[in-house]
């Protein structure tokens, strides 16, 4: 009876691989900073995949920031934030998939529409690797 009961344990296996979904890769942080006349951001070049922007707005006025693909009309941002009180800061996450050129603006305006903080730039390239083998991620 035992031998029977172990012979049926084990055919409930699967010969085949067990195939696994690769995790995205790790979030990459990037600070903003914003005064009276620009928009500030480090690194601007990244690659594709989740990015976490970090932002503190050193303005005398309570500032929103957007973020736009260059070319795209300034009421279409990928992502755009709150306004954000003077001395304070904010967080956005973009999971970006295509790479290109980005804008990130104050007040959901884009780069030539007349706002007195300049925007900056930043650029996304190829999709950054997985982070499978990356200690300590969720």
């Amino acid at each position: 009876m035992l031998a029977g009961t172990a012979l049926a344990v084990s055919a409930c296996g699967s010969s085949s691989p067990a195939s696994t979904t690769p995790r995205p890769p790790a979030p990459v942080n990037l600070t903003v900073f914003i005064d009276n006349s620009r928009v500030s951001v480090s690194p601007t070049v990244v690659g594709a995949g989740p990015v976490e922007f970090i932002i503190t707005n050193q303005a005398s006025q309570a500032e929103s920031l957007a973020i736009l693909r260059r070319g795209a009309s300034a009421g279409q941002p990928l992502a755009s934030t709150a306004p954000i009180n003077p001395q304070a800061t904010s967080q956005i996450t973009v999971n970006f998939s295509l790479p290109g050129s980005y804008s990130v603006a104050t007040g959901g305006d884009g780069p030539g529409s007349g706002s007195a903080i300049r925007a900056a730039s930043i650029h996304i390239g190829a999709k950054r690797a997985s982070s499978d083998n990356q200690l300590l991620q969720p």
